[in-house]
């Protein structure tokens, strides 16, 4: 009989087969008929920004007039270029090819975003931009598209995060968690239409511990027990009022996979990297889970296919209703439960979550 291979394995492998695939020069037909339009907008806000810097391929544009201007224009290397904005593009190009690396697939990969071309920061007022928004640090959007009235964009389709260029210490966040955070979505959206907020804002503050140091943190945010009824199973993960607080969920499945997890890849060059303050990009060398999460991402991208074809639905153009459905919650963790259940851990705690049946209604 041939060796069983261990589940990192199985995704090394899946990764090195889908980098040689993902390298063929040809586009399939197929992807770029399912891949949403790219949409021509003029919106006001994002045609005031001015200013643009590039780094590896990301763009960054920003102002220093004006109501979205720049609330710190430190420029402590006196290139010119606030801080804040080198350190953006910076830490967002640091942990894409951290999660490229890694296995998960580049959203500019993906054939929901076959059409964008780049993936931009926009440094935005959010209070004048979307006054829904205002308190928010940080914001991901799904959509792909171009702005030919901007001088500065070269009328190219892309793929965004936003940052709230006024609310004070948000240079310390982008250089702490924000940036992660907000990328991961952009992956979560390449994946798969599912948007639940227990699992986007869940699993993206799980996310955020990429470059940052677990070990410096607090310890009990690994050890909170899985759901270990459907009671809890709806309180504390489905329809819990704090979608960021589902965290704890997140972070318990990656501990208790932590010990079947890929090693973890992070080029010499990344290692080295520091933000304008000379402080390290890469806080430590621990991501623990990141092969469980990438085997749950890798299950919904196949069952959001398969939702779409039982329900006729146009390929990555779900409805807003659709995509945020509570009844795509069972569908959701059953992928979830599945992936754990192909790490074989044998825990007492992870087959009592195994066992719990997602669709009961408890």
């Amino acid at each position: 009989m041939p060796a069983k291979k261990s589940p990192w394995k199985q995704l090394i492998a899946g990764a090195a087969i889908a980098c040689v695939l993902g390298s063929a020069s040809s586009v399939l037909a197929q992807d770029l008929q399912e891949a949403p339009a790219c949409r021509a907008s003029r919106n006001p806000h994002r045609l005031e920004l001015e200013q643009k810097f590039e780094f590896n391929g990301i763009r960054v544009f920003y102002t220093q007039s004006g109501p979205h201007a720049l609330y710190t224009s430190v420029d402590l290397n006196r290139n010119g270029v606030p801080d804040i904005v080198e350190d953006a593009a910076l830490h967002l190009d640091t942990v894409r090819q951290i999660f490229n690396r890694n296995g998960f697939r580049d959203p500019l990969r993906s054939t929901r975003f076959r059409r964008a071309e780049s993936i931009d920061i926009d440094f935005l007022d959010f209070g004048t931009y979307s006054e829904e928004n205002a308190k928010k640090r940080g914001l991901s959007f799904s959509g792909v598209v171009r702005y030919p009235g901007s001088r500065n964009r070269d009328d190219r389709c892309s793929i965004s995060i936003g940052i709230n260029s006024t609310m004070r210490g948000n240079h310390e966040r982008v250089k702490d968690y924000l940036i992660p955070h907000e990328l991961f979505h952009l992956y979560q959206y390449g994946y798969t239409m599912f948007r639940a907020s227990w699992f986007l804002e869940g699993m993206a503050k799980w996310a955020e511990w990429v470059t940052l140091a677990e070990n410096e943190r607090n310890r009990e945010m690994w050890s909170t027990p899985l759901p270990s009824s459907q009671k809890e199973l709806n309180e504390r993960v489905f329809f819990n009022p704090n979608p960021y607080d589902v965290r704890h969920f997140w972070n318990r499945l990656a501990e208790l996979a932590k010990s079947q997890d890929a090693p973890m890849i992070v080029p010499e060059e990344l290692r080295s990297r520091r933000f304008a303050d000379g402080t390290p990009v890469i806080r430590d060398q621990v991501w623990r889970g990141h092969s469980l999460m990438l085997k749950i991402l890798q299950e919904l991208d196949e069952d959001d296919d398969k939702v779409t074809r039982e329900k006729n639905r146009q390929p990555n153009q779900w409805t807003n209703e659709d995509q945020r459905s509570t009844a795509n919650n069972p569908i959701l963790m059953k992928a979830v439960q599945r992936a754990v259940g192909s790490f074989r851990i044998s825990t007492p705690e992870v087959v009592r979550f195994l066992a719990l049946d997602p669709a009961s209604p408890g």
